[in-house]
């Protein structure tokens, strides 16, 4: 089976693939070149890349397979008209994805807090003993999106000595009192946790309800000197108004795993900024993680060769 993973990016994926699937031809495919490798393949992993009608019609695809949880940028109806099922990964059948990405919100959290970016420049010209940082220890954290990585980075904060609010599109107060949080609350309370947070941590996935949902009212809405942390996706975050935050000194710094472009343009400003930790979206790019969703996306691939039906259908 010719195999497409729709990126020369996470080349990890390629690789964790071929190991599941010997027997496969497992192709790393530039995102321009999808819509003529497609007419000669039997399945596409979009990783970031997107999968429009353009490429899904006339293509000779039995699957479409999200490596991990998203399918935003699936034309999910125009695969669906060409009788072509569209499936991912659910976030507890990989919860090593959650975890990882968990517990990298918690890195950039101290990263941020500690002022990382300014221990090259004490190395050099010292004087010893700085920056100042903040611990997390003793603050008080809101996390936006209460899915299998919001729940996972509750528990390590509060391990962490930390009090955790949430905000979830539905809240549920039984998951309120399983994770001990101070209160979960729905998105029309967003500004006024985010004006009661030391530290705002978006775990979200990317809808119509979500998108731009950190803008400029949402900045302003924020505790000075309050940090921000995005490890769900950059398209949540309106990155002119974020740099603006930075810029005017209202927010303590950001750190971030997702672009609202991936990858972003050398030159973002938000790359360079001293009160920012980048990261290339390796929230989720683990050992542990890579082998749990490969495991599951190879043995679907599997029931496809058998005719079995196909496991985690979106359409």
């Amino acid at each position: 089976m010719r195999i497409l993973v729709a990126s020369l990016n996470f080349p990890a994926v390629a690789q964790t693939l071929a190991g599941n699937l010997p027997g496969d031809e497992i192709v790393p495919t530039p995102e321009p070149e999808l819509a003529q490798a497609c007419k000669s393949a039997q399945v596409v992993v979009p990783t970031m890349a997107r999968i429009p009608a353009e490429v899904i019609r006339g293509s000779g695809l039995q699957l479409i397979h999200q490596w991990g949880v998203g399918l935003e940028g699936v034309d999910i109806a125009a695969a669906t008209a060409e009788g072509i099922p569209v499936c991912n990964v659910p976030a507890d059948q990989a919860v090593e994805n959650a975890e990882s990405t968990s517990e990298h919100a918690v890195f950039l959290m101290m990263a941020v807090a500690r002022r990382l970016n300014r221990f090259a420049d004490t190395f050099r010209q010292g004087p010893w003993g700085t920056p100042l940082g903040t611990s997390l220890f003793g603050r008080r954290a809101l996390i936006v999106g209460l899915g299998r990585v919001g729940q996972a980075l509750t528990r390590r904060l509060g391990d962490l000595g930390m009090e955790v609010a949430g905000i979830k599109a539905h809240p549920d107060p039984a998951l309120a009192e399983a994770l001990g949080l101070i209160e979960l609350a729905g998105p029309e309370d967003l500004h006024r946790l985010l004006g009661a947070s030391d530290f705002v941590a978006a775990t979200l996935t990317a809808n119509p309800s979500t998108v731009g949902m950190f803008d400029q009212a949402a900045f302003a809405a924020m505790r000075p000197g309050a940090f921000l942390v995005n490890v769900g996706r950059g398209s949540v975050v309106d990155e002119a108004a974020l740099l603006a935050a930075l810029d005017a000194g209202h927010l303590g710094g950001a750190g971030l795993d997702v672009f609202a472009a991936e990858p972003p343009a050398p030159d973002n400003p938000l790359l360079h900024h001293p009160l920012v930790v980048a990261t290339p979206h390796i929230g989720g790019v683990t050992e542990q993680s890579f082998a749990a969703i490969g495991r599951r996306l190879a043995a679907n691939i599997e029931r496809l060769r058998r005719g079995e039906p196909l496991l985690f259908r979106a359409n």
